[in-house]
């Protein structure tokens, strides 16, 4: 993977770069059908997947934070990585984010699901000390929401982690 840098409460920018090319009235349209509202749950349910088998409690599905994360990857699709959380200072409401940019559905065999769980997973391999992985169990945040915006096949996943 190429361009890692690391975010930790909005001090930089920071990716899980696959090396490919680059819901409601507040949700940003989208190019093709919107991502299954399930994919949201998903993120979130295994973002705790990986909280609780670390001994972290879980955290729980914000739908501010989704709107705002769909808004970011939307965004940050168009422009550079955390150029929505960096410019709004997490919206008053984000504290920490990791982002997966223009990852293609093929790293998930051709589904969604598969290729958010491939995005979690790379965060978490980067273990204790890794911007992503400490981001993402990081027990005093309590919310989270997941967004997902896709052209074609071209996916960029974010999650936006609040609730200090």
């Amino acid at each position: 993977m190429r361009g890692l840098v690391f975010l930790l409460l909005a001090a930089c920018g920071g990716t899980i770069d696959s090396g490919t090319p680059a819901g409601d009235d507040d949700t940003p349209p989208r190019d093709g059908p919107a991502p299954n509202a399930d994919s949201h749950t998903f993120c979130v349910q295994e973002t705790n997947r990986y909280r609780t088998g670390g001994g972290v409690a879980a955290v729980t599905q914000s739908s501010q934070l989704e709107n705002y994360a769909d808004m970011g990857a939307q965004i940050d699709f168009g422009s550079s990585p955390h150029n929505h959380f960096s410019s709004t200072g997490g919206g008053g409401i984000a504290f920490a984010e990791n982002e997966c940019p223009h990852w293609d559905l093929s790293f998930g065999g051709g589904d969604e699901k598969m290729l958010i769980a491939a995005c979690i997973a790379a965060f978490f391999s980067e273990g204790k000390g890794g911007g992503h992985y400490d981001n993402m169990m990081n027990g005093q945040y309590k919310t989270l929401g997941c967004g997902i915006f896709k052209s074609g096949s071209d996916y960029t996943i974010l999650q936006d982690f609040g609730g200090l």
